[in-house]
């Protein structure tokens, strides 16, 4: 059984390690030469809560990839410090259609899910009805706080605001039965698998994950409807990846669902864009 597309929903340009640092641009050419070697049609690229030497700003980004026709960009919210988003240009990027979504990291950003400052930002999202995904579960830094990224606080803005669609990154790992509750019980919820282990799966760690991911399956009943393929790339290798996508069992309609058909709904990613990857391989972006 094979998915007619496939559209990464959750990779970065970040640097992680001093030792393998590099510009950019390289970072990208890097990146769509993954994206050629393992099939992947088209990905979304995430900013971070932070710009710096390692992590590119939006507008770094927007510079390199805007016009890409395989790249969607989401922003992720600076809330904290001095460095904070401008709201203000924030919805103009999305208003122009330059960024397709917003991302929180809770926990990181030293905020909750459920910060009531962030009211101000959910009503941007319902406006332009992009969706907010959320940093849920683990962490990889030592000095976040994983109870402030806890997947049940998803439910009470889930509640609180219906008009917005929201993403559960990592599926609240190593919370997945509550993850499975929050979008069982609501429809604006949605969730990526990305971000399950760093680099390579063990072989024993790839059957628990994979376990307890066919055990949310069940308890949601059709987890074609809100899960999403994402890896988390370059924190974690995509061809393992795309391995643990084919052993999940889905159904023929399930498969195409979260291999790309729900992903392209949330982003509004155009269908044409991806017959088109599949026609010809794009040339990566110029340094």
């Amino acid at each position: 059984m094979n998915h007619k597309y496939l559209i990464d929903a959750h990779v970065h340009l970040n640097n992680y390690h001093e030792s393998e640092r590099m510009p950019i641009a390289d970072h990208a050419r890097e990146l769509f030469a993954k994206m050629d070697e393992i099939g992947v049609d088209h990905a979304v690229v995430i900013t971070s809560y932070k710009a710096d030497l390692d992590r590119p700003s939006v507008e770094e980004l927007l510079n390199l990839l805007t016009e890409h026709p395989r790249i969607t960009l989401v922003e992720g919210l600076r809330w904290r410090g001095e460095a904070r988003t401008d709201l203000f240009h924030l919805e103009e990027r999305i208003r122009d259609g330059l960024v397709k979504g917003i991302k929180l990291y809770p926990g990181y950003d030293n905020y909750a899910i459920n910060d009531a400052s962030l009211e101000s930002v959910f009503r941007i999202a319902a406006k332009y009805g992009v969706p907010v995904m959320i940093h849920t579960g683990d962490t990889y830094s030592k000095t976040a706080k994983v109870r402030m990224a806890h997947p049940l606080l998803v439910d009470d803005v889930a509640v609180d605001y219906p008009d917005v669609k929201f993403v559960m990154c990592h599926l609240g790992n190593p919370w997945f039965q509550d993850a499975a509750e929050v979008l069982y019980k609501n429809d604006n919820v949605f969730a990526d698998i990305s971000g399950l282990t760093l680099g390579e799966f063990t072989y024993e760690f790839e059957r628990y994950v994979a376990m307890r991911l066919k055990e949310m399956i069940t308890y949601m009943g059709n987890p074609g409807k809100q899960l999403m393929y994402g890896t988390d790339w370059p924190l974690v290798r995509m061809k393992p990846y795309l391995k643990l996508l084919g052993e999940l069992n889905f159904d023929e309609e399930q498969l195409q669902n979260v291999a790309w058909r729900t992903a392209s709904k949330l982003f509004r990613i155009d269908e044409q864009l991806l017959i088109d990857s599949r026609a010809r391989k794009p040339a990566a972006p110029a340094s």
